[in-house]
C-alpha cells in the first residue's frame, strides 16, 4: 500500500495530456490551484464573462487537499450558527448559510450543463449527539433558522433521555421525542450512549475526479479562452494598480535544471488551501497584512476506506462527542463515516465506507508531507472507533484498502474567505477549506465569477479582511 493512498486518485482515469509551461504568458485571469476551488473558479468566470483563463498548478490537477478529502459534501460550517450571529449579527450569518446551502443547486447545474459522468450521490444524512449541551446548542441554531427563515433541520431526541427535563420551553416545537432505538437505527450504531439525531442533506463524490472531468469539459468548450499549466509553481507576486504579475517556476520530467518564467494578468485568484510558500508584493497602496497570511494554519486530517459488498445505499454520518474518549481516539470530538458506491478494478462495484476524524495540528501549511507514512497510529484510532460504533463490525476484521491523510487550511475565523484583497483588488481569493470545503468552494467559484462580471454584493461573513 502507499504511502498516502487516496482512492479518490486511484479512480482518476489520467488519460488528459500534462500542459507544463515552456513560455511566458498572459490572460486576464490567472488562477493559482487546480483543486476544487480552482476549477469551480474557472467554470463559473468562463460561464459568465469573456474573459481568458489561465489555471497554474504546482503539482497535478485535484492531487492536493482535493484529492486526499473525506469526499463528503455537506452545507456546514466549522462554527456554530448561534456563534457566528453573536459575532456578526443575524442577517451577516443566515446569509452566509443560505448562499452555502443555495450552493446545492450550482453543483446540480454544473453536473446537468456538462454532461459530467462522476458518481455523484445525495441523501438525508445524520449527525449524532450524546451530550446534553450539545444537544441545546442543535437546537438554538435551528431556533436562529427558524426566525431568520432558513429551513430547520429535523432533530430526533431519545425519549428516555435524561436530559429531555432540561431542554427550555422555547425550543418544544424544534425536536421531535421518538424511542433511543429510532436513533440507533438512524445513525447505524450499537453505541447506545447516542441520545439524539440530526437529519440533514449530504452527498458523496469523488471530487478529485470531478475536477478531471470538468478540467476536460471546459477544455473542450472554451479552446481559445482556457488554458491549465500543471507542475508550476507560483513564486511571487507583484501586485500593480490594474494588474497582477506572477513569477513561476516550473519542474521538468526530464531533471533538468527547473526553468523561470513569468506571467501576467489583469487579476490573480488564489485558489490555494493556504499562502504555502508564496510571496506578496503590493506595488500600489499600503503593504499586505503578512501576519494574516501567516495566520492560515492547517491540520492534517486522517482518513481509512474498506470495501463491502453493495447492499445498502449510501449515507454519510457524524458522531460527535467523543470527548470521554480521546485518550482512545485523539481526535477533537468527531467522527464521521461516508458509505457509496465504488468501482474496483476489473469494473466490478462495491460499497466503499470511509471513516475519518483522527486529526493532527501542524501549524503552517507548507510543513505539511503528501508523501509521509499514513500514521499507524491514526489507523488504530480509526479502527478503535469503528469496532466501538459501527454494527457488526466487532466481529470481523476490517481490512482497510485505502489508508490516507490530508490537509485543511484554518482561516482566523474558520470561514472561507471569498472576495478581493482589500488594498489591491487586483489579488482575489478563493480560500480556506476549514474542514468542509467543497460546497463553499462552489459559492466561493460563483460569487467571484459574479463580481468579475460587474454585479456587487452586500457585506459578508467571507470578505478579506482589511
Amino acid at each position: 500500500m502507499n504511502a498516502n493512498n487516496s482512492p479518490w486518485l486511484h479512480q482518476l482515469k489520467a488519460t488528459r495530456p500534462i500542459d507544463i509551461i515552456n513560455e511566458n504568458v498572459k490572460a486576464d485571469i490567472i488562477i493559482v490551484g487546480a483543486g476544487i476551488s480552482g476549477v469551480m473558479t474557472a467554470y463559473f468566470t468562463l460561464k459568465y464573462t469573456n474573459k481568458s483563463v489561465i489555471i497554474l498548478e504546482g503539482n497535478k490537477v485535484a492531487h492536493g487537499a482535493t484529492g486526499h478529502n473525506a469526499g463528503q459534501i455537506v452545507a456546514d460550517f466549522e462554527r456554530e450558527l448561534s456563534d457566528l450571529v453573536s459575532e456578526y449579527g443575524l442577517e451577516k450569518a443566515a446569509a452566509a448559510e443560505r448562499d452555502v446551502r443555495g450552493a446545492w443547486l450550482l453543483l446540480e447545474e454544473i453536473f446537468e450543463e456538462a454532461n459530467l459522468e462522476t458518481p455523484f450521490s445525495t441523501f438525508v444524512g445524520y449527525n449524532g449527539f450524546r451530550e446534553h449541551d450539545h444537544i441545546i446548542e442543535e437546537l438554538k441554531d435551528n431556533a436562529i433558522r427558524s426566525e431568520a427563515g432558513l429551513q430547520t433541520y429535523p432533530v430526533y431526541i431519545a425519549n428516555d433521555f435524561e436530559g429531555v427535563k432540561n431542554i427550555p420551553s422555547e425550543f418544544k416545537n424544534l425536536y421531535e421525542l421518538v424511542p433511543r432505538a429510532d436513533i440507533l437505527s438512524l445513525l447505524e450504531t450499537k453505541d447506545h450512549s447516542y441520545a439524539a439525531a440530526v437529519a440533514l442533506r449530504k452527498g458523496c463524490v469523488n471530487s478529485a475526479l470531478l475536477c478531471e472531468e470538468l478540467i476536460g469539459y471546459l477544455l473542450a468548450k472554451y479552446k481559445g479562452r482556457f488554458a491549465l499549466f500543471e507542475h508550476t509553481s507560483v513564486e511571487n507576486l507583484e501586485l500593480e494598480k490594474e494588474s497582477t504579475k506572477l513569477f513561476l517556476e516550473t519542474a521538468r520530467r526530464d531533471n533538468s535544471p527547473e526553468e523561470k518564467y513569468s506571467a501576467s494578468a489583469e487579476k490573480v485568484i488564489l485558489c490555494t488551501n493556504g499562502f504555502e510558500r508564496l510571496s506578496i508584493k503590493n506595488l500600489f497602496g499600503g503593504d499586505i497584512d503578512t501576519k494574516f497570511h501567516q495566520m492560515i494554519n492547517g491540520d492534517v486530517g486522517y482518513m481509512a476506506g474498506f470495501v463491502e459488498e453493495l447492499k445498502e445505499p449510501p449515507t454519510a454520518l457524524g458522531y460527535y462527542d467523543q470527548k470521554g474518549d480521546k485518550d482512545v481516539y485523539g481526535t477533537k470530538d468527531y467522527f464521521y463515516i461516508t458509505r457509496r458506491p465504488f468501482e474496483m478494478e476489473n469494473k466490478q462495484i462495491h460499497n466503499l465506507i470511509c471513516i475519518g476524524g483522527p486529526e493532527k495540528e501542524i501549524g503552517q501549511t507548507q510543513d505539511y508531507d503528501r508523501r509521509a507514512e499514513f500514521s499507524p497510529e491514526m489507523g488504530q484510532k480509526i479502527d478503535k472507533f469503528a469496532k466501538k460504533t459501527l454494527k457488526n463490525a466487532e466481529k470481523k476484521d476490517l481490512e482497510y484498502r485505502f489508508q490516507w491523510h490530508g490537509v485543511m487550511c484554518y482561516t482566523p475565523t474558520k470561514m472561507r474567505i471569498i472576495g478581493p484583497e482589500p488594498k489591491n483588488q487586483t489579488l482575489i481569493y478563493n480560500l480556506g477549506c476549514n474542514g468542509v470545503g467543497i460546497l463553499a468552494s462552489i459559492y466561493g467559484g460563483w460569487k467571484i465569477a459574479k463580481i468579475l462580471a460587474g454585479e456587487k454584493f452586500a457585506s459578508s461573513i467571507f470578505d478579506p479582511r482589511g
